[in-house]
């Protein structure tokens, strides 16, 4: 019961964050202008969704570079004792983890501090995953919504219209039919973003307008409109879907691009190497290190599997994020090198004068 409460809340949440993105701040920004051009309403809405959040998380990010920078310098100085003591203890396992643990306390070193900031951003990662999808559900479904009621409209007036009254039933829902997907065509305007087509399809090969069961899917991480009938749904949108048969609704770019900046990212903000775990053989110790190395590119690889296969929204959300990141990331590590030479000046003056 616990579990399901649990997931009740999440879904609420989702749903809290998609009506923000989409009620209030993309309907805020559609109100300033008419025409968007290469760049669409929602992408700006997602850029300054994006920037907005960041700049709320920022003190975050700060402490999470300062605990790592620190976690660094601590882990310097105690590499000397721990080599010490592994040494001392040998196989003794429990007793190397007594003294590891007691090298620590003296230190104030923290080793669930060093994994807290990734949960932390994990969690962020995923309620606002959560949140774009819900907002991509409440865009497709009033685009639909709108679109099958126009199709409906000038379907029905055809076929009462006196003009079409000397033809056949065949022929007149015919022309019905064509005017419907006429109207439907002229009164579909998809919300791009420079190359993307549709930034609430993927950035990759499908059709720019999704299939009825693209369109109605649902499930862990989907943007599915329920109760929709996928037969209506493929009359009405047949049109637009051959219109766009064979097209690409993208080039892949945003997805290379967070591959890009999610590697560089990586590499910017390293991790402290982290002390053999007791009673480990050198041999261990090696596989733990490349196993270690192997999880720093788990989360560029998971990066691109979402950018791939989730809405080109959420992948601008993330090219955006990493874009921040990565920037910051250089910057903090330009700014402690240069705290850091000035610290090792003081202490080399310092010495030189003892």
């Amino acid at each position: 019961m616990d579990v399901i409460n649990l997931i009740g809340c999440f879904s609420q949440l989702n749903d809290a964050i998609g009506r923000l993105i989409y009620d209030v701040l993309f309907g805020w920004i559609q109100g300033w202008s008419s025409n968007w051009g290469l760049v669409g309403a929602f992408s700006v809405t997602v850029i300054m969704f994006t920037i907005f959040l960041k700049t709320i998380v920022m003190p975050f990010d700060v402490w999470q570079k300062q605990l790592t920078r620190s976690n660094a310098k601590k882990m310097e100085k105690m590499k000397p004792e721990l080599e010490k003591i592994t040494k001392q203890c040998g196989s003794n396992r429990e007793l190397l983890m007594q003294k590891q643990r007691a090298l620590y306390k003296k230190y104030k070193y923290s080793t669930f501090g060093a994994c807290l900031p990734m949960i932390i951003t994990l969690a962020i990662f995923f309620i606002v995953f959560g949140g774009f999808n819900s907002a991509v559900r409440m865009h497709n479904e009033k685009i639909y919504n709108d679109l099958e009621q126009i199709y409906d409209t000038a379907y029905n007036t055809t076929i009462e219209s006196p003009e079409y009254a000397s033809l056949t039933t065949a022929e007149k829902k015919a022309a019905a039919t064509k005017k419907a997907e006429a109207a439907v065509k002229e009164s579909y305007k998809s919300e791009s973003f420079f190359w993307t087509k549709n930034i609430f399809v993927p950035d990759n090969w499908r059709n720019p307008i999704p299939s009825s069961s693209e369109f109605t899917g649902s499930g862990w991480g989907k943007s599915g409109v329920t109760g929709v009938d996928a037969g209506k749904y493929d009359i009405v949108m047949s049109a637009l879907r051959s219109e766009y048969d064979g097209q690409w609704n993208g080039y892949l770019i945003l997805p290379i691009l967070v591959l890009l900046l999610n590697v560089a990212s990586m590499f910017l903000n390293k991790q402290p190497q982290q002390p053999a775990v007791a009673g480990q053989s050198e041999e261990q110790a090696k596989a733990q290190q490349t196993q270690m190395k192997v999880m720093q590119f788990i989360m560029p690889i998971m990066m691109l599997v979402f950018a791939l296969f989730y809405s080109a929204a959420f992948t601008l959300y993330m090219f955006v994020n990493s874009f921040i990141t990565t920037a910051f990331n250089l910057i903090f590590n330009i700014v402690t090198k240069r705290i850091d030479a000035k610290e090792k000046d003081q202490i080399l003056s310092s010495t030189i004068k003892k």
